[in-house]
């Protein structure tokens, strides 16, 4: 038990490590002995777990999105009026971008080099609207949202928009504005998806952004 304790605390060090490189560095820039040097580990650690970089990049970005998912499948499991859980969702990817580099080099490897990792690229996007689709139908059955358009291409705009509005802050301010910038996403696309923001005078969304 100890042994296996130990092997998975080093290949989380791995990772992690592998985080931090790749948030800062292109998958073709970085190195395995970035990687090593960062965590503190041999080589032979890293073999031990990990046949090859693309196997370490693959590693994070499915962490990354893993972590999306699960912030996802907390809101959907307590029950939040669809419509206040979108908006605190995209809080929440806000914040793990802003404060996890695995998060950062999980969307980084998945953007820069997508033609590497074909295999993946597709599936996280997927499974984002899958989860958004379920949020609007929820605020379609609140109330909260009536239009002409299906739920499932609100959700791809939604996701499509989130993610456009992420990558020009970071290109704009390394993600420091990003919370005004979602701000300003939720007030166009509340009225543009159909939302009558004046019959819910009670939807605070910078108090759901920011709360």
């Amino acid at each position: 038990m100890a042994k296996q304790a130990r092997a998975y605390a080093t290949r989380e060090i791995i990772v992690q490590a592998a985080g931090t490189v790749f948030a800062s560095k292109t998958y073709a820039q970085a190195t395995l002995a970035d990687i090593l040097r960062e965590g503190g580990t041999t080589q032979g650690s890293l073999y031990f777990h990990f046949d090859s970089k693309k196997a370490v990049a693959l590693e994070v970005i499915q962490r990354q999105h893993q972590l999306f998912l699960d912030a996802g499948k907390v809101l959907l499991d307590e029950k939040i009026r669809g419509l206040p859980a979108m908006i605190m969702l995209s809080r929440e990817l806000a914040t793990q971008i802003t404060t996890s580099p695995l998060v950062r080099a999980g969307l980084r490897l998945s953007t820069e080099s997508a033609d590497v990792f074909v295999e993946t690229a597709r599936g996280p996007y997927e499974d984002w609207i899958e989860t958004c689709n379920a949020l609007i139908e929820r605020a379609v059955a609140d109330g909260d949202i009536v239009s002409d358009h299906s739920t499932d291409r609100l959700a791809a705009y939604v996701i499509a928009t989130f993610t456009g509005v992420q990558s020009l802050s970071q290109a704009r301010t390394q993600w420091a504005d990003i919370l005004d910038r979602l701000e300003e996403m939720w007030a166009l696309l509340l009225t543009g998806i159909g939302h009558a923001k004046e019959a819910h005078p009670g939807l605070d969304v910078r108090g759901l952004l920011r709360g």
